[in-house]
C-alpha cells in the first residue's frame, strides 16, 4: 500500500466539507482534480470512501475508520519530519559531556544553561572527570565533548582555550600564613603539600611543581586526592597547603583560605574538547556555546 499524505490531506478537506465542489474551492485545486485524488486513494486503499449515490455526500464505513486514523498518520509524520529536522541540527538525541570539577565550579553550569535555553529538546548527561579520563574517553567516543584543564590537543582530540585564572595558594583557616594578604612562594618551600595525582593531570600538576621549582624548591607531596573535594578535605584537616586554580575558591569550603601568590603566577587554562573527526551539530552547538561563554 502506498498512501501519499498529500492524499490524506485532502481526503480529510472532502470528508470535513461533505461537498467535492467547496472542497476543492478549499484546496484551491479544481473538482475533477480533486475527485481524481479520491479516486486514487480509494483505488489503494481498496475500499470507497464515500457514499455518493444519494444527493448528499457521506462518508462510508471505510471512510469514517479513516477519518479516525488520517489525523494521527499526518501528525506522527509530521513529527517524524520536525524531530529529522531538528536532530539534523543538533537540536535532539543525546550529549554526553565530561568536566572537571574547575570548570563545574565555574563555567561548565552556564554552558549547560546556554544549551539549555537554545536547544530545550537536547538531552544533556554531564559527569565530573578529569583531563587525563576525558581525553581518553572523547577518543574513545564515550564523551562527546569535555570541559578539560591545562591538555595539550593530540592527533584525536582538538582542544581550544577558554578562560584562565591564576593559581592561588589553598591554606588551612588556621595557619601561620592565612592571615597575609598576599603569599610569597618561598614562604611554601617547607610545608608539606596536598596535590592531584600527576597521572589525572599531568599538565596541571607540572605546571605547579614547575612553579615550585622555578622559586628554589620542589613541593614535599605528603598526600594526594583524586578529586578537589578531597584535596580542600585534607587542606582543611591540616595535612598541607595546595596551589589550586581560583576558580576553587568559589567553592568556600569550611577550613579552608585562598590567598593570592605574590609576582608572576601561572595561569591556569580551561579549555573544551571534542574529537576532531565528529561532525554532530550538537558537538557545535556546545563548542560554540562554551566560546561565547568564555570570551
Amino acid at each position: 500500500m502506498d498512501v501519499e499524505l498529500r492524499q490524506l490531506r485532502v481526503f480529510l478537506t472532502v470528508a470535513s466539507e461533505l461537498h467535492f465542489s467547496r472542497a476543492a474551492k478549499r484546496l484551491h485545486v479544481s473538482q475533477p482534480a480533486l475527485s481524481q485524488q479520491i479516486r486514487a486513494l480509494e483505488k489503494t486503499l481498496g475500499a470507497a470512501l464515500f457514499d455518493r449515490s444519494s444527493r448528499a455526500t457521506e462518508l462510508t464505513p471505510a471512510g469514517r475508520v479513516l477519518l479516525d486514523a488520517a489525523p494521527r498518520v499526518l501528525f506522527e509524520a509530521e513529527r517524524a519530519q520536525t524531530l529529522v529536522t531538528q536532530a539534523s541540527n543538533g537540536a535532539v538525541g543525546l550529549l554526553v559531556v565530561g568536566s572537571v570539577g574547575t570548570a563545574l565550579a565555574s563555567i561548565t553550569p552556564r554552558i549547560l544553561r546556554s544549551m539549555r535555553a537554545s536547544f530545550p529538546d537536547l538531552q544533556l548527561e554531564v559527569s565530573q572527570q578529569d583531563t587525563a579520563a576525558q581525553l581518553v574517553a572523547i577518543a574513545d567516543g564515550r564523551l562527546d565533548v569535555g570541559l578539560v584543564r591545562a591538555a595539550p590537543p593530540t592527533a584525536t582530540v582538538a582542544v581550544e582555550h577558554l578562560v584562565s585564572e591564576p593559581l592561588l595558594a589553598a591554606l588551612p583557616g588556621d595557619h601561620p600564613l592565612a592571615g597575609r594578604d598576599e603569599i610569597e612562594p618561598e614562604a611554601l618551600a617547607d610545608e608539606p603539600f596536598v596535590l592531584w595525582p600527576r597521572p589525572l593531570g599531568t599538565a596541571f600538576f607540572d605546571i605547579i611543581t614547575s612553579y615550585c621549582r622555578e622559586h628554589g624548591f620542589s613541593p614535599d607531596i605528603v598526600a594526594e586526592g583524586a578529586d578537589i573535594e578531597t584535596q580542600l578535605g585534607l587542606v582543611a584537616a591540616g595535612l598541607g597547603v595546595s596551589l589550586q586554580p581560583a576558580y576553587y575558591a568559589n567553592l568556600r569550603p569550611p577550613g579552608v583560605v585562598f590567598r593570592p601568590l605574590s609576582g608572576d603566577v601561572p595561569m591556569v587554562a580551561l579549555q573544551v574538547a571534542w574529537r576532531r573527526t565528529d561532525r554532530s551539530p550538537a558537538v557545535a552547538h556546545f563548542v560554540d556555546a562554551a566560546r561565547a561563554l568564555g570570551t
